[in-house]
């Protein structure tokens, strides 16, 4: 059983940090300025947390592990070929309903860095699955996932922040899918996956 005054300290640093995260760029943030907007002492953070980029990394774990929750949840569950949109529809989902500090971590130029820490743990996750569902190398399925995976973020990021324009949802998705599908398929006959 946790400790309540450690799971109320842990959450006054997080919120901390959602706070100053989007007042601040990250090297800009103290430990001071945290454990003050947390009303903690410092030595109290480093009970919690050994930086301040280990306390960011908290959050893009916890983003990951949503993530792959949703894309490796059933039905087509990792096999985005054999259901296209059905990744799209997910994340859109995930956007709509996330808490708006995720989706500032993951379309943030200032937090970049932890966007692309997300995209390597999904990849992680999920490499796995792809060198077993499409019979890949290790390596090739590795290079496909962080394909499709760097590839959907970036264009939800580029959506999400208005960089396509007037692009529809519907005009968006369609073309995320398009573009994933043809990737995937040119890659898999190169690679000789199924």
């Amino acid at each position: 059983m946790t400790d309540r005054r450690v799971v109320r300290t842990n959450q006054a640093l997080r919120a901390a940090f959602r706070k100053l995260a989007q007042q601040y760029r990250f090297r800009e943030i103290t430990v001071a300025q945290l454990t003050a907007e947390a009303n903690i002492n410092r030595k109290t953070f480093y009970l919690h947390f050994d930086s301040i980029d280990d306390l960011a990394d908290s959050f893009t774990a916890e983003i990951a592990d949503q993530l792959l929750e949703l894309l490796l949840r059933e039905p087509a569950n990792h096999a985005p070929l054999n259901h296209p949109g059905v990744w799209f529809d997910r994340l859109s989902a995930f956007f709509e309903e996330a808490p708006t500090f995720y989706t500032f971590i993951l379309t943030s130029d200032d937090y970049s860095f932890l966007s692309r820490r997300v995209k390597y743990r999904v990849a992680a996750g999920l490499a796995a699955d792809f060198q077993k569902d499409y019979q890949l190398s290790a390596l090739d399925a590795k290079i496909g996932v962080n394909f499709l995976i760097d590839s959907t973020l970036t264009l939800f990021r580029l959506y999400i922040t208005k960089q396509l324009g007037d692009l529809s949802s519907a005009e968006f998705r369609q073309r995320m899918v398009t573009l994933n599908l043809a990737g995937m398929r040119g890659f898999l006959a190169l690679a000789g996956g199924k």
